[in-house]
């Protein structure tokens, strides 16, 4: 097996689905490879997995000759990113070794035959979900960072994903905030699909969508596929029921605050330079035409900042972990959000434009 390619193309591809292959040293040595193997289109195909997830690609060559084998995903990437761009040479020979060759340099690694290597799923194209890559994009970014960390909670390890006649919605909480984004679809889907897509997966999945083009969804039992042209990621689901979401979004607002993003991100920012993990807390006191942001640590230091908004019901102040604030206001492409709040002990949410919304639970003040 023999191949050339442009180093620049083979280092995309190589990053792409090393991301996924597992490092851990207790995994089975060929998990911590990537499948280099050339199609009769001449492309090359590579896959890494993790047996959880798993990313694939074809890429164009030069030349190729038939074959396959593996090869340690961390050397190669560490190789390509080291060497100048222009055309690579790879070939394998019979005892596996696999030599690299561009310009004056040259590399010899030792591969593994693919024959243990864990095959790609077969998935039935016909009943895909078609969604436009930007839409899927955009909802990932607005949810997947509240998604939770702690796996005893496992259901909340990942992104709750319901589709259902002409709409997407997609949710994500950790159980002390939650992001909620809802969009139209162009046509309506058959068949009502939910699943719990896990947050590696999400991550990576918006890590490779692109701007145009089109996502094919093909859910399964425990697993779903998504084909974005000649990449392919699989990932299997989350087991278990989301819980009841929508009864966390408070039903009524007593105030508005309508501020420009952007003043309300920094001063959010400066004022977190003055917390401290165990006094995570800032103030916000919301008046007439203002909010007023401030900070304060025992033997640290204290802030405070006035910003101009539009405030509209009354007066109130309330705490927030800046963080959770920091997360959605720097993922909000918008010029102006609006906060919806009733009491100091009740959940605000953040709203940017019709049909997202971001609940966070307040912190109480001392």
């Amino acid at each position: 097996m023999e191949f050339q390619i442009d180093r620049d193309i083979f280092l995309q591809g190589i990053g792409m689905v090393s991301a996924v292959v597992s490092q851990k040293p207790n995994t089975l040595p060929i998990l911590g490879n990537i499948l280099v193997e050339t199609l009769p289109s001449g492309e090359i195909y590579l896959m890494g997995t993790d047996l959880e997830l798993g990313i694939s690609t074809q890429l164009s060559t030069n030349h190729a000759t038939e074959g396959a084998i593996t090869l340690p995903a961390k050397k190669i990437h560490e190789i390509l990113r080291e060497i100048p761009s222009g055309l690579v040479e790879v070939t394998v020979a019979k005892n596996n070794a696999v030599n690299i060759k561009t310009g004056r340099a040259q590399f010899k690694i030792m591969g593994l035959t693919k024959d243990d290597f864990p095959k790609p799923p077969e998935v039935d194209l016909l009943n895909a979900i078609e969604i436009e890559q930007g839409t899927l994009k955009e909802c990932l970014n607005l949810t997947s960072f509240a998604v939770s960390r702690d796996e005893t909670r496992y259901v909340l390890n990942g992104v709750y994903v319901e589709i259902k006649e002409s709409k997407l919605r997609l949710v994500a909480t950790d159980g002390r905030r939650l992001a909620m984004v809802e969009k139209d679809l162009p046509q309506p889907i058959p068949t009502p699909t939910e699943m719990i897509i896990p947050n590696k997966a999400a991550q990576e999945l918006c890590r490779i969508l692109g701007l145009e083009g089109t996502v094919k969804i093909v859910p399964g039992k425990n697993q779903v596929t998504f084909h974005l042209g000649k990449t392919i990621l699989t990932s299997r689901l989350i087991e278990g029921r989301f819980p009841n979401y929508e009864q966390v979004v408070p039903k009524e607002e007593k105030i508005t605050c309508s501020v420009r993003r952007e003043d309300l991100q920094q001063a959010v920012r400066r004022a977190n330079l003055l917390t401290s993990p165990d006094s995570q807390l800032v103030k916000f006191d919301f008046l007439k035409d203002r909010v007023l942001v401030s900070s304060r640590t025992p033997n640290l230091g204290e802030s405070r900042e006035e910003i101009t908004a539009e405030v509209k019901g009354g007066e109130l102040a309330i705490g927030f972990n800046p963080g959770y604030l920091l997360d959605v206001l720097k993922n909000l492409n918008i010029e102006t959000v609006v906060l919806s709040l009733t009491e100091p002990d009740k959940p605000g949410v953040v709203r940017g434009w019709d049909r997202y919304c971001y609940v966070v639970m307040p912190m109480q003040l001392n």
